[in-house]
């Protein structure tokens, strides 16, 4: 494929304000050409004074149009399987947001539908994107620190209310924090290793009145060769004022009103990732990137690029189809109280470059 992407963005909620910017900036490449949503008004809005984008209040109408190569879905966690699948048939590339999908039966089906259609399908694991980030994952592969051994993540953070009303139906988001930042941090995990963890050990509970998902949890994984991570998260770290999105501050991540630290260990040396925005190898900073949203615009332009280029990206369907069956065997043991045993072993069998960007697979 050459030339112009042609995007229609479906969902206009609070995460549509760190893609959309970014999407404008990566013109001519990616070209906003349609915005979907149940209301009109937000549609007007956000359209503005801009003539060539169409506007829909109906997504299979929107499907429909033949000018439209890719879609961004900013959709509920239990609308991205389906909203997804019934696009890749449709014929068009696919960047949904995470969670990939509510459960690892959905994501097969979503990785089956790309597969059939032959069509590029990106989850939005947007934190893999800062620079920081994508350093770390590039100075294990190089050895920096050893063989990677154990990876400790540690989020700390305080949340008084909900950001959104579905996020307290637990049929549409999932549970709570495993799926809004679990993701992230057991994405990262099974990046960072190149692979599935063999066992799944997790307590979760929930504290907060206002929604009925886990807002602590405490997860353990083993990996092959006597390797580990840990993840400890909670949203009830401290009491402070919320703003009006029930946030502290700007953002829960922030290190302002949290703490966010992942500490790699190796058999020669030790890695730390601060929030997303530093990083230090052996005690000495070697990376560091602003508090902006570049990681949108590079994860929509890794994106852009794999369909132009005829390659699977960064994040590919394939890759975080892993993820997605870590998280269910995190909920298995939360519920039986039991180590969820897994198929550990390489996340898939591609040619990866030293992001873990697969650029061929054996057939």
């Amino acid at each position: 494929m050459s030339g112009t992407i042609r995007m229609a963005v479906v969902g206009l909620g609070r995460v549509s304000k760190s893609h959309l910017p970014a999407l404008r900036e990566l013109s001519p490449k990616l070209r906003l050409a349609a915005l979907v949503s149940r209301d009109a008004e937000k549609l007007r809005r956000e359209a503005g004074n801009e003539e060539d984008v169409k506007t829909y209040t109906s997504y299979a109408d929107m499907l429909e149009n033949e000018e439209i190569d890719a879609v961004l879905l900013l959709l509920p966690h239990h609308l991205h399987a389906e909203y997804s699948i019934r696009a890749l048939r449709a014929g068009k590339h696919v960047l949904v947001e995470k969670p990939m999908a509510m459960n690892s039966a959905e994501a097969e089906a979503m990785e089956a539908a790309a597969d059939v259609a032959g069509r590029v399908l990106m989850i939005g694991q947007s934190r893999r994107f800062f620079t920081s980030v994508m350093e770390s994952v590039r100075r294990l592969r190089e050895g920096a620190i050893g063989r990677l051994i154990n990876i400790n993540a540690l989020l700390l953070a305080h949340m008084d209310k909900p950001a959104a009303d579905w996020w307290t139906d637990p049929d549409k988001i999932g549970g709570f924090i495993v799926p809004l930042w679990g993701s992230h941090i057991l994405d990262y995990i099974v990046w960072a290793y190149g692979e599935t963890p063999e066992s799944v050990y997790a307590q979760g509970f929930s504290n907060n009145p206002h929604w009925r998902g886990e807002d602590e949890a405490a997860i353990s994984l083993r990996f092959a060769g006597g390797r580990m991570a840990n993840v400890l998260m909670s949203f009830n770290a401290g009491s402070r004022p919320t703003d009006e999105e029930g946030l502290t501050g700007k953002r829960i991540w922030s290190t302002q009103n949290g703490v966010y630290d992942r500490y790699l260990i190796g058999t020669n040396g030790m890695m730390r990732l601060k929030d997303e925005y530093e990083l230090e190898v052996n005690g000495a900073k070697e990376a560091e990137c602003g508090r902006d949203a570049a990681n949108f615009r590079r994860q929509l332009e890794e994106f852009a690029d794999a369909i132009l280029e005829g390659r699977q990206p960064l994040a590919s369907g394939r890759e975080v189809l892993p993820v997605v069956r870590v998280i269910d065997a995190v909920f298995e043991s939360m519920r039986t109280n039991r180590v969820v045993r897994l198929n550990g072993g390489s996340a898939d069998n591609g040619y990866r470059d030293e992001y873990g960007r697969v650029t061929k697979y054996e057939s």
